[in-house]
């Protein structure tokens, strides 16, 4: 896994990785005029030197391969997705055009996240997932893990078609079109489209049995699942929130719920334990 990040980082910072213990390291986190931050799921390490913007700036052309125009789309996005699905998140300074976001200039932190694959964690899941389900959780209790882990048993254990939405490519972790990540084989995914159409097209096109989609956080993805729903196709979905009474106080949420197109929420706590609640018809 680091031999695939330390040749982004600065050097005196990749040397001091190269002889440390990083089991269970999460995230790398670089910020200017700042030390380099370590995240495991219990501690931070801080390794300095500072960091510089230059630095930073070096970071982004070598995890673009030199190549920032053609990262173009996912850097206006505020990410680059690297090889074995470890992703890069970017804060600057925004350049607006039209009012909307063409450019991002200057970095200012940098944020790698360790992509971490859990085969087998949606085991005693799977039985309860027969019809459209949804993962309530708050950030962090692992419900994009579940998620692709649910995906992938659903695509090779069931031999179920599964269309998947995946507008920041979390979940598949695509680079150039190949997932890095295990989403199984009658799996099909469009990346970096909005989760609203990505659902439509692959309603359309690809006769799919479930939709999956990561993150509901707009009326237009409620919309697009609600056509789904209607027309017989399964959903799984995942939504961030601490119970279903914070869900129904959600607008966006409560219009989910009123549509009443999830048959089974799957309620999940910060130390990824969950409860599974079955929806009334």
């Amino acid at each position: 896994m680091m031999e695939q990040l330390l040749p982004l980082l600065p050097d005196e910072h990749a040397g001091q990785l190269s002889k440390m213990e990083l089991e269970g390291l999460e995230e790398i986190r670089l910020r200017v005029g700042q030390p380099l931050l370590l995240r495991f799921a219990e501690k931070e390490t801080a390794l300095r030197p500072i960091v510089r913007q230059a630095q930073l700036e070096e970071l982004v052309r070598r995890a673009c391969r030199q190549s920032v125009y053609a990262h173009a789309e996912t850097l206006r996005q505020g990410y680059v997705a690297l090889e074995g699905g470890h992703r890069i998140g970017i804060c600057g300074f925004g350049v607006m055009q039209d009012g909307t976001l063409h450019a991002l200039r200057a970095p200012s932190s940098v944020m790698i996240r360790i992509a971490r694959e859990v085969p087998g964690c949606a085991d005693r899941l799977l039985s309860a997932v027969t019809d459209s389900t949804l993962l309530l959780g708050p950030p962090g209790s692992g419900k994009t893990t579940l998620l692709r882990d649910l995906v992938c048993q659903l695509s090779n254990r069931r031999r179920q078609r599964i269309g998947l939405a995946d507008e920041r490519g979390e979940i598949s972790a695509c680079v150039q079109g190949v997932p890095q990540l295990q989403i199984g084989c009658r799996t099909d995914v469009l990346v970096s489209i909005p989760k609203s159409a990505a659902a439509m097209m692959l309603l359309r096109n690809m006769n799919p049995q479930w939709i999956a989609v990561d993150e509901i956080t707009a009326p237009a993805d409620v919309q697009a699942l609600e056509q789904a729903a209607y027309c017989g196709v399964r959903l799984l979905a995942t939504a961030h929130g601490a119970d279903l009474e914070d869900l129904r106080r959600r607008p966006v949420y409560r219009q989910l719920m009123a549509a009443g197109v999830f048959r089974t929420i799957v309620v999940l706590g910060a130390d990824k334990s969950y409860t599974i609640r079955e929806v009334e018809a």
